[in-house]
């Protein structure tokens, strides 16, 4: 996204209010689901609050890199005659995300600690992941 796209997304979230986005996290062990609220400003990172069903709050941040690469090339050429001479330049620029991106989170609060790590698509905000908590549980992440 170009910064002035970005820009532009995040200008807009401030003027509505509220760019913020919702999941969840499911302990495979107990089967207590948290719902998950993040910011999502298209910057890569934010702010992400969990609660638990026993009305714990956890709070902390995400991070997600984009899988994507970009290449740039220009050629020239000449030439010359009995017309007269030609110089010519071509410049072209190529884009490509191949529609991943990886990111972890780490939620904290009342001793709990969660780390996540998830896969999400860039041009829908889903994603999905896997997490575990210092007290051995396991969470599989939707949002």
């Amino acid at each position: 996204m170009s910064a002035a796209v970005r820009f532009s997304f995040v200008a807009l979230c401030f003027l509505l209010g509220s760019c913020s986005s919702t999941g969840r996290l499911y302990n495979l062990d107990t089967g207590e689901v948290l719902s998950v609220t993040y910011e999502n400003y298209g910057t890569g990172r934010g702010k992400i609050t969990a609660n638990t069903g026993s009305g714990k709050t956890l709070v902390s941040e995400y991070t997600t890199i984009s899988d994507m690469g970009f290449s740039t090339g220009v050629g020239t050429a000449t030439a010359s005659g009995t017309g007269g001479y030609a110089w010519a330049v071509a410049q072209g620029f190529s884009f490509s995300q191949s529609g991943r991106q990886y990111g972890t989170a780490t939620l904290v609060g009342d001793g709990m600690v969660i780390d996540v790590v998830y896969v999400a698509d860039p041009w829908t905000g889903k994603g999905h992941g896997v997490g575990r908590d210092n007290r051995g549980g396991k969470y599989r992440v939707h949002f």
